[in-house]
């Protein structure tokens, strides 16, 4: 009978949920700050793998046609989860819009998984419904746009379950999933994750720390490469946002809504009156997180590590909602029965109170999935991973391919698919050839099968190399550096012994 409830109270879950993706089944794309670069950017990054590049990091569709790396650098896995979406035969949009519904079902169907391992049926469905419709949550999904913060947040409480499921494997899967989801949020989460673990799962925090560990050593050939390679672009030297200019102040306050408004005054009581310490702490944490995003924290913003990575304070309140489902479900769990009917009641006419201003997207637009297959923007705010050896931003596609710069030559038989570029060139003299891509670490330049030094410190940062006189074959190629492979052994090997433990330990249980 536990079985049987606790799976009618998970189809109730996921019943109450449907009515935060009811915006995405309108034909066409929301209007959105980030979408469209979701949309524009995914279907660069399949064009570069189903040419055979993997892991994929450079999109040689983007900026003009000269090529961006911006996916060695932001948020892969939604990526990599389009893509068996798309081979399906969805559109390039229909699959973004996929994603968006799929990880807002899953924060609830997590949150409610992972809330319901400590407290009962009925509270744990209203603590999953405050996740889901927490203002922001919807904010991020219709007005942001924000595919990879979405997903993160789905993936956050599955995480936090497996840690109560004391799961090793899927503790350490879903760590990884979060660095690979969104590189922000990853920052924020990795101490309130430890932290929970720390205070309610104490016994087993050596079995945590080794997650965290094939956690990061998994998705390693990402964020490795993501730390090395920066030093190669201008993103240190460039201010991508104004930290001052996203507090939640009076005009978005409705971001956090009244649910929470009223959680923090009642928890306010409640909490200290139950004297649990660990709930004490996790309302101080959200008191003090709230102040963070508020104009008075201002000053003490100046001072915090990781401003540029953050961006925005307002990203903050992803933490908040996380904790105000736990305090909301802890409330209704620890109230008596007479008092609990009608305090559920008041959370839920909150929540959905609060969530309705931002349930609908203000507009669509309907462009055909060829607006965003041969869209040629960065899909960043300032360009932030731009090789730093180029000083001209391009403003407009090459007129060729490939370009004889000094001497004469004649090309042809040209080839490109992106990653993969070759054609014959016969030089009447010695001639220095430009191939008009920028130049990113990964690039190699071979003529008549040996590999040739490449120049790049010209004011467009263009690959350019030399030839002798004659006819050559010449082939150039995108792959991994030294350190890339590396990291990709790393992440391969850390996955294999993950499953052979847990192969070993589940033969254990079994004897």
């Amino acid at each position: 009978m536990k079985k049987n409830s606790k799976l009618l109270f998970l189809i109730l879950v996921i019943i109450v949920s449907l009515p935060s993706i009811i915006g995405l089944l309108h034909l066409g794309f929301p209007s959105t700050d980030d979408g469209n670069w979701m949309v524009i950017r995914f279907s660069a990054f399949f064009e570069n793998l189903r040419n055979g590049q993997f892991p994929v990091r450079f999109l040689t569709r983007l900026n003009y046609g000269f090529g961006y790396p911006v996916a060695d650098f932001l948020y892969p896995l939604f990526m990599y989860l389009g893509i068996p979406i798309h081979i399906l035969g969805f559109s390039f949009v229909n699959t973004i819009k996929i994603l968006f519904a799929l990880s807002m079902i899953f924060s609830s169907v997590f949150s409610y998984l992972w809330l319901s391992k400590r407290f009962d049926n009925v509270s744990s469905l209203v603590g999953s419904a405050a996740y889901t419709f927490f203002p922001y949550h919807l904010f991020d999904l219709y007005q942001r746009g924000s595919l990879g913060e979405v997903l993160a947040l789905s993936i956050v409480p599955f995480i936090l379950w497996q840690v109560e499921r004391k799961s090793l494997l899927f503790t350490s899967l879903g760590i990884a999933f979060l660095v690979l989801s969104h590189n922000s949020l990853a920052l924020l989460f990795m101490p309130i994750i430890f932290a929970y673990i720390y205070f309610f799962q104490k016994k087993l925090i050596k079995q945590n720390i080794l997650s965290f560990i094939f956690g990061f050593l998994i998705s390693a050939f990402f964020w490795m490469p993501a730390f090395y390679d920066k030093q190669f672009t201008v993103f240190d030297n460039v201010a991508v946002s104004d930290f001052s200019k996203y507090f939640i102040s009076f005009n978005n306050w409705n971001i956090l809504g009244l649910a929470f408004i009223f959680l923090v005054l009642e928890s306010t009581l409640f909490v200290f009156r139950k004297k649990d310490k660990n709930v004490i702490y996790v309302l101080l944490l959200t008191v003090f997180l709230t102040f963070l995003v508020l104009p008075i924290s201002k000053t003490l913003w100046t001072y915090l590590p990781f401003t540029n990575l953050i961006q925005f304070p307002f990203r903050i309140v992803s933490v908040i909602m996380l904790l105000s489902s736990f305090l909301i479900s802890y409330q209704l769990n620890k109230t008596e029965k007479k008092k609990k009917l009608w305090l559920t009641g008041i959370y839920l006419i909150l929540i959905f109170i609060s969530a309705v201003p931002f349930l609908v997207p203000k507009n669509y637009q309907n462009y055909p999935d060829s607006f965003y297959s041969t869209n040629q923007d960065t899909t960043t705010v300032k360009n932030e991973y731009m090789p730093k050896w180029v000083k001209v931003i391009p403003a407009a596609m090459p007129s060729e391919k490939v370009t004889v710069i000094k001497g004469q030559g004649t090309v042809e038989n040209l080839f490109a698919n992106g990653n993969k570029v070759t054609f014959s060139i016969n030089a009447l003299n010695e001639a220095q050839v430009q191939f008009n891509t920028v130049y990113f670490p990964g690039w190699k330049v071979k003529v008549d099968g040996k590999e040739v030094p490449i120049s790049y410190e010209n004011e467009n940062g263009l690959i350019r190399f030399f030839i002798n006189p004659g006819r050559h074959f010449i082939n150039l190629s995108f792959g991994e550096t030294p350190l890339r492979i590396l990291a990709d052994l790393v992440s391969f090997v850390s996955l294999i012994i993950l499953f052979l433990l847990a192969i070993k330990n589940r033969r254990v249980f079994r004897k």
